[in-house]
C-alpha cells in the first residue's frame, strides 16, 4: 500500500513539473513575442522620431528662409522710409528756411538804423510766425518766395519807425518806452505788415502775446542760452542758416536784394 502511495505521489510530482515546464515554455514564448512587439514599437517610435527630426529640420529651414526674406524686405522698407522722411524733412526745412530768410531780409532793410524796432518786432514775430513755422501745422505760414508786397512792407515799416521816433524820446528798449510802444509795434505787424505779406489776416494774431522786454534782451545778449531758453526759435534759425544758400536763388531773395538796392539808390 505504501509503495502505491509513493508511486502515485511521484507520478503526480512529475505531472506537476511537466505542467510547470509547459507553462514556463509558454511564458518564454510570450516574453519573446512581447519582446518582438516592443522591438516593433521601438522601431516605429524611432521612425517617428526620425521623421519628426526631418520635418523639424525642413520647417526650420523654410522658416529661416522666410525670416531672412522678411528681414530683407523690412530692411529695404526701412531704407525707403528713411529716404522718404529725409526728403520730406528736407522739403520742410527748405520751406522754413525760405520763410525765415524773407523775414530776416525785411527786418534787415527796414531796421538798418533801428535795432530796437527789430527787437520789438521779433518779440511778436517769434511766437506768431517763427514758432508756427517750426510746428509745421499750418502750411499757410510758409513763404517759399519773396512776396510782391515785400518792398511796400519795408517802406511802410520805415515810415512807422519814423513815427515812433517822433512819439518817444528814447529807444524802444527803454523799459518805460517798451511798455508804452510795444502794443503799437504789434498792431502794425498784426494789421498791416503780416496781412500784406500773407495776403490775408489770421485771427490767431489777435490773441498772440509778444515776448517781454526781459526775454528779448536775454535773447539778444545771451546767444549761448538760446538753445535752452528758446529752443524752437533757436532751431528755426539753425534751419535757416543750414539752408540759406540753397534757397537764395529759388526764393527770389537774390533778385529782391538787387531790386531793393536799386530802389534805395
Amino acid at each position: 500500500m505504501a509503495a502505491d502511495n509513493l508511486f502515485f505521489a511521484t507520478n503526480s510530482m512529475r505531472s506537476s513539473v511537466s505542467s510547470l515546464k509547459k507553462k514556463l515554455s509558454n511564458l518564454k514564448v510570450q516574453i519573446e513575442q512581447f519582446d518582438a512587439e516592443i522591438q516593433k514599437v521601438e522601431g516605429k517610435f524611432d521612425n517617428i522620431v526620425t521623421q519628426a527630426e526631418i520635418y523639424k529640420s525642413k520647417v526650420e529651414r523654410e522658416m529661416g528662409r522666410e525670416v531672412r526674406r522678411l528681414e530683407r524686405e523690412l530692411s529695404l522698407l526701412a531704407k525707403e522710409s528713411k529716404t522718404s522722411s529725409e526728403v520730406c524733412a528736407s522739403e520742410v526745412d527748405l520751406k522754413i528756411a525760405s520763410s525765415i530768410a524773407v523775414f530776416e531780409a525785411l527786418l534787415r532793410h527796414m531796421c538798418a538804423n533801428a535795432d530796437d524796432f527789430r527787437l520789438a518786432s521779433q518779440a511778436f514775430l517769434f511766437p506768431s510766425v517763427y514758432e508756427r513755422l517750426m510746428k509745421g501745422e499750418e502750411e499757410a505760414y510758409y513763404i517759399e518766395e519773396v512776396p510782391p508786397s515785400a518792398h511796400l512792407v519795408i517802406k511802410r515799416g520805415q515810415e512807422y519807425i519814423a513815427w515812433l521816433r517822433s512819439e518817444y524820446e528814447t529807444h524802444l528798449t527803454d523799459p518805460q518806452t517798451w511798455e508804452l510802444s510795444i502794443d503799437y509795434v504789434v498792431e502794425w505787424w498784426r494789421n498791416d505788415a503780416l496781412p500784406l505779406l500773407y495776403g490775408a489776416r489770421d485771427e490767431q494774431w489777435d490773441i498772440d502775446v509778444p515776448l517781454s522786454l526781459g526775454e528779448m534782451i536775454a535773447w539778444r545778449d545771451s546767444p549761448s542760452e538760446r538753445p535752452m531758453m528758446y529752443p524752437s526759435i533757436f532751431d528755426a534759425y539753425e534751419v535757416y542758416k543750414k539752408n540759406k544758400d540753397a534757397i537764395y536763388e529759388a526764393s527770389g531773395l537774390r533778385e529782391f536784394e538787387f531790386k531793393h538796392f536799386s530802389f534805395s539808390e
